[in-house]
């Protein structure tokens, strides 16, 4: 299969992006991982204004970019080799996910796409034109915003508590909780994972198979070609700021205590929105020398690099500095993960210079037993 510059770009894009969120699920405690106010001692200005431009530039624009190209993979995959060998990557990443939300990290998204991919494909979605792949993907976009619109609902009109800080005994006992017994976590990351079964049910289905086939219905018309117009972009672009900046007003009313910027349904479209523009922006530049020197690298090995990150940043909080966890402020965080995208950025330039893929790609490829190219 003839890879496309663009989607290795843009993948490679999306996988260092994902970081630069993904650095406080692994150094926070869970439930405080998306939120600004989590300890007593309160926070700093540049913490406030680092938190609200992460809502207005970086807040699931990465992991909707991921997603739309995983719906992408999968038609691709499912053109070139068929259902057959795409079902076993998907039972496969299934279980690279189980183990990777378990036995690692509570914050896995990968058991997630392979469960959302496996519907998608035995419903035969892929099949369908672009024009009924985009009324589909409306439709399951729109059943997926209905419980974070009764949500908003909820904090409307009942009045609920605004998420407390971590009082110093409380946070002691996260920090031993997550750098201590092993088996301890073992336990946390499962239970995790039956509250997020549910939370797939209810609503992460709909929306990840809304955004994949957004991605298949762009990539059947052709869109991963030529983008949109530059006008059209700088108008996504904005459009998704201006909404998330009415989620960064009622996040400072209400004091920061709601996570609004993962909980409110306007932020799904603004995240969609946000993410298109990042894509067109790149398609139009996918003939840039750096850009393929240096970003398609990580695209293609993706999946190597997510799991990669994992593993570090594990072993950072919890083995090799377990004081950090729970105790850095958001700068400090920020500075980690943007060192760790320049270090998978240097390491991906190397590694494609003496090998063609991917560990991880490489060992699933294997395990799905990969047919000879047909037709």
């Amino acid at each position: 299969m003839q890879r496309l510059p663009q989607l290795d770009i843009i993948r490679g894009f999306a996988v260092l992006g994902i970081l630069l969120m993904n650095i406080f699920a692994f150094a926070y405690p869970i439930d405080y991982a998306h939120s600004l106010i989590w300890h007593e001692a309160g926070v700093s200005l540049v913490d406030t204004s680092l938190y609200n431009l992460q809502t207005l530039l970086i807040s699931g624009r990465f992991l909707t970019l991921f997603n739309l190209l995983f719906g992408i993979s999968m038609w691709l995959i499912l053109q070139q080799y068929g259902q057959g060998y795409l079902q076993r990557r998907l039972y496969w990443l299934c279980l690279f996910g189980l183990v990777h939300g378990v036995f690692l990290w509570s914050g896995d998204i990968l058991l997630w796409y392979a469960l959302a991919g496996l519907i998608v494909l035995k419903q035969g979605y892929l099949q369908l034109d672009s024009s009924d792949l985009w009324r589909k993907a409306v439709r399951f976009f729109a059943y997926g915003l209905i419980m974070p619109l009764f949500y908003m609902v909820y904090l409307l009109w009942a009045q609920t508590e605004p998420l407390e800080a971590l009082t110093a005994e409380t946070l002691a006992a996260q920090q031993q909780l997550w750098t201590g017994s092993y088996l301890e976590q073992l336990i946390q990351n499962a239970i995790y994972a039956v509250l997020m079964l549910i939370a797939f049910a209810l609503t992460w289905y709909w929306l990840m198979a809304a955004i994949m086939l957004f991605g298949v219905s762009l990539y059947k018309s052709a869109w991963f070609d030529t983008g949109y117009s530059t006008a059209m972009t700088k108008t996504l672009f904005w459009l998704a700021f201006v909404i998330s900046s009415v989620t960064v007003l009622l996040d400072h009313v209400s004091g920061y205590g709601y996570g609004l910027n993962t909980a409110l349904p306007w932020e799904q479209l603004a995240m969609l929105l946000m993410a298109l523009s990042f894509a067109s922006v790149l398609i139009h530049r996918r003939d840039n020398a750096w850009l393929q020197r240096w970003l398609a690298p990580c695209g293609r090995m993706a999946f190597s690099l997510y799991i990669g990150q994992t593993l570090l940043m594990v072993l950072l909080f919890r083995v090799i500095r377990p004081d950090w966890f729970a105790s850095l402020d958001r700068t400090a965080l920020l500075g980690i993960a943007s060192s760790m995208i320049l270090l998978q950025l240097l390491c991906c330039r190397w590694y494609f210079s003496h090998f063609n893929q991917g560990p991880l790609e490489w060992c699933w490829r294997v395990l799905s037993k990969k047919p000879a190219t047909t037709g």
